[in-house]
Protein backbone atom coordinates (compact mmCIF):
# COMPACT_ATOMS: atom_id res chain seq x y z
CA UNK A 1 0.00 0.00 0.00
CA UNK A 2 1.51 3.35 -1.07
CA UNK A 3 1.77 6.49 1.01
CA UNK A 4 -0.46 9.46 0.37
CA UNK A 5 0.94 12.72 -1.07
CA UNK A 6 0.51 14.29 2.36
CA UNK A 7 2.64 11.58 3.94
CA UNK A 8 5.36 12.00 1.32
CA UNK A 9 5.79 15.69 2.07
CA UNK A 10 8.80 16.42 4.22
CA UNK A 11 8.36 18.25 7.49
CA UNK A 12 10.02 21.34 5.97
CA UNK A 13 7.62 21.28 3.02
CA UNK A 14 4.67 20.97 5.39
CA UNK A 15 5.93 23.93 7.45
CA UNK A 16 6.36 25.98 4.29
CA UNK A 17 2.85 25.13 3.12
CA UNK A 18 1.41 25.90 6.56
CA UNK A 19 3.19 29.25 6.63
CA UNK A 20 1.86 30.11 3.18
CA UNK A 21 -1.68 29.37 4.30
CA UNK A 22 -1.16 31.37 7.51
CA UNK A 23 0.06 34.37 5.50
CA UNK A 24 -3.07 33.99 3.36
CA UNK A 25 -5.11 34.35 6.59
CA UNK A 26 -6.34 30.75 6.70
CA UNK A 27 -7.35 29.71 10.23
CA UNK A 28 -5.18 27.25 12.17
CA UNK A 29 -7.76 24.43 12.24
CA UNK A 30 -8.07 24.53 8.45
CA UNK A 31 -4.28 24.63 8.07
CA UNK A 32 -3.98 21.60 10.34
CA UNK A 33 -6.57 19.73 8.27
CA UNK A 34 -5.10 20.68 4.89
CA UNK A 35 -1.45 20.14 5.73
CA UNK A 36 -1.90 17.12 8.00
CA UNK A 37 -1.17 18.34 11.51
CA UNK A 38 -2.92 16.74 14.49
CA UNK A 39 -4.56 19.98 15.59
CA UNK A 40 -4.43 23.77 15.43
CA UNK A 41 -1.74 23.89 18.13
CA UNK A 42 0.59 21.66 16.11
CA UNK A 43 -0.02 23.81 13.03
CA UNK A 44 0.81 26.97 15.01
CA UNK A 45 4.05 25.40 16.30
CA UNK A 46 5.01 24.48 12.73
CA UNK A 47 4.26 28.01 11.52
CA UNK A 48 6.32 29.53 14.34
CA UNK A 49 9.21 27.22 13.44
CA UNK A 50 8.94 28.15 9.75
CA UNK A 51 9.10 31.84 10.67
CA UNK A 52 12.13 31.27 12.91
CA UNK A 53 13.87 29.34 10.12
CA UNK A 54 13.13 32.13 7.65
CA UNK A 55 14.55 34.76 9.99
CA UNK A 56 17.68 32.63 10.53
CA UNK A 57 18.16 32.26 6.75
CA UNK A 58 17.79 36.02 6.27
CA UNK A 59 20.35 36.64 9.01
CA UNK A 60 22.80 34.24 7.36
CA UNK A 61 22.28 35.96 4.00
CA UNK A 62 22.84 39.37 5.59
CA UNK A 63 25.98 38.18 7.37
CA UNK A 64 27.37 36.76 4.11
CA UNK A 65 26.66 39.99 2.22
CA UNK A 66 28.24 42.04 5.02
CA UNK A 67 31.34 39.80 4.96
CA UNK A 68 31.65 40.16 1.17
CA UNK A 69 31.38 43.95 1.32
CA UNK A 70 33.96 44.14 4.10
CA UNK A 71 36.35 42.04 2.01
CA UNK A 72 35.87 44.44 -0.93
CA UNK A 73 36.58 47.42 1.31
CA UNK A 74 39.71 45.66 2.60
CA UNK A 75 40.93 45.13 -0.94
CA UNK A 76 40.34 48.74 -2.00
CA UNK A 77 42.01 50.02 1.17
CA UNK A 78 45.03 47.79 0.58
CA UNK A 79 45.39 49.20 -2.94
CA UNK A 80 45.40 52.80 -1.71
CA UNK A 81 47.22 52.35 1.61
CA UNK A 82 50.76 52.80 0.32
CA UNK A 83 50.05 55.94 -1.74
CA UNK A 84 48.12 57.40 1.20
CA UNK A 85 50.84 56.71 3.78
CA UNK A 86 54.13 56.78 1.87
CA UNK A 87 53.32 59.28 -0.86
CA UNK A 88 50.92 61.37 1.25
CA UNK A 89 48.44 61.30 -1.62
CA UNK A 90 45.36 63.14 -0.34
CA UNK A 91 42.95 61.44 -2.76
CA UNK A 92 44.28 58.01 -1.73
CA UNK A 93 44.00 59.01 1.94
CA UNK A 94 40.34 59.98 1.40
CA UNK A 95 39.65 56.59 -0.16
CA UNK A 96 41.34 54.80 2.74
CA UNK A 97 39.29 56.79 5.26
CA UNK A 98 36.08 56.02 3.35
CA UNK A 99 36.97 52.32 3.44
CA UNK A 100 37.54 52.49 7.18
CA UNK A 101 34.23 54.32 7.66
CA UNK A 102 32.45 51.74 5.51
CA UNK A 103 33.75 48.88 7.62
CA UNK A 104 32.82 50.71 10.81
CA UNK A 105 29.26 51.10 9.50
CA UNK A 106 28.96 47.49 8.34
CA UNK A 107 30.25 46.15 11.64
CA UNK A 108 28.16 48.53 13.75
CA UNK A 109 31.19 49.91 15.59
CA UNK A 110 30.06 53.53 15.92
CA UNK A 111 29.64 54.62 19.50
CA UNK A 112 26.08 55.69 20.23
CA UNK A 113 25.44 59.42 20.33
CA UNK A 114 24.95 60.81 23.81
CA UNK A 115 21.35 61.86 24.29
CA UNK A 116 20.17 64.04 27.12
CA UNK A 117 16.56 64.19 28.17
CA UNK A 118 15.13 67.32 29.74
CA UNK A 119 12.69 65.29 31.81
CA UNK A 120 9.73 67.07 30.23
CA UNK A 121 7.00 64.74 29.02
CA UNK A 122 4.64 65.82 26.30
CA UNK A 123 1.68 64.22 24.59
CA UNK A 124 1.71 66.57 21.62
CA UNK A 125 1.81 64.77 18.30
CA UNK A 126 2.52 66.37 14.98
CA UNK A 127 2.17 64.91 11.53
CA UNK A 128 5.13 65.96 9.45
CA UNK A 129 4.01 67.96 6.45
CA UNK A 130 0.55 68.58 7.92
CA UNK A 131 -0.56 72.05 8.94
CA UNK A 132 -3.74 72.04 11.07
CA UNK A 133 -4.27 75.71 10.21
CA UNK A 134 -5.07 74.61 6.64
CA UNK A 135 -8.26 72.99 7.95
CA UNK A 136 -9.69 76.28 9.20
Amino acid sequence: MGSSPRQRMTAAQRRKQALGLWIAAVDLRTIADQVGYADASAAKKAIDRAIAESIAREQQDTDALRRDEIMRLDRVQAAFWSPAIKDRDKKAAEIVLKCIAGRVDLRGLKAPAKVEHSGEVTTEYRIVGFDPEELV
